[in-house]
């Protein structure tokens, strides 16, 4: 009897389920999304983004690397930790980011069982010393005297020195 009743009940659900249509339904975030659209598209007409003729930040931005643009160029670099000046420097060239490399820092290989459309596969590319591994962040630069620096902390550079309100300060930790 449970078996009859079980293939009954069976048989009832799947022919409720066959007659049941599966078109989404609106639902409550599909409601917002069309709500935010429409206020998007409102404000969109009201608010047109303007037709610019000539862009300030890109002509910073070229001015900068024009500048830079100068292997003997000479800024001035003043070291920053805690707040206070630490060292100050004239620098010959470009500031430069510990993270910038000649070489690419990834290289992809072809799949190892020649076949084109099974993917590549990439892995690290050696430095150009054949090292592999990250630097660690920070910059460095050439001093006008030829002295090489790295610095892992805050910093300002300029073209023209600036005058200092304190004195630099060496700090030394003992733990």
């Amino acid at each position: 009897m449970k078996k009859v009743f079980l293939i009954t009940l069976l048989l009832l659900v799947g022919f409720g389920v066959a007659g049941c249509s599966w078109e989404p339904t609106q639902n409550s975030y599909s409601q917002d999304a069309q709500s935010v659209e429409e206020t998007q598209k409102r404000v969109q007409d009201a608010v047109p983004i303007p037709q610019i003729k000539t862009s300030a930040e890109r002509k910073n931005i070229a001015a900068r690397a024009i500048l830079f643009d100068n292997e003997n160029k000479i800024t001035y670099i003043y070291l920053v930790s805690y707040g206070k000046v630490m060292a100050f420097y004239t620098v010959k060239g470009k500031v430069s980011s510990l993270n910038s490399y000649l070489t690419p820092l990834d290289k992809v290989l072809d799949d190892p069982h020649g076949s084109y459309d099974a993917g590549s596969v990439v892995v690290s590319a050696p430095d150009i010393d054949g090292a592999y591994g990250e630097n660690a962040d920070g910059i460095f630069f050439f001093t006008t005297e030829g002295a090489y620096v790295e610095w892992q902390g805050d910093y300002m550079v300029s073209d023209q020195p600036l005058k200092l309100t304190t004195q630099p300060e060496l700090v030394r930790e003992i733990k």
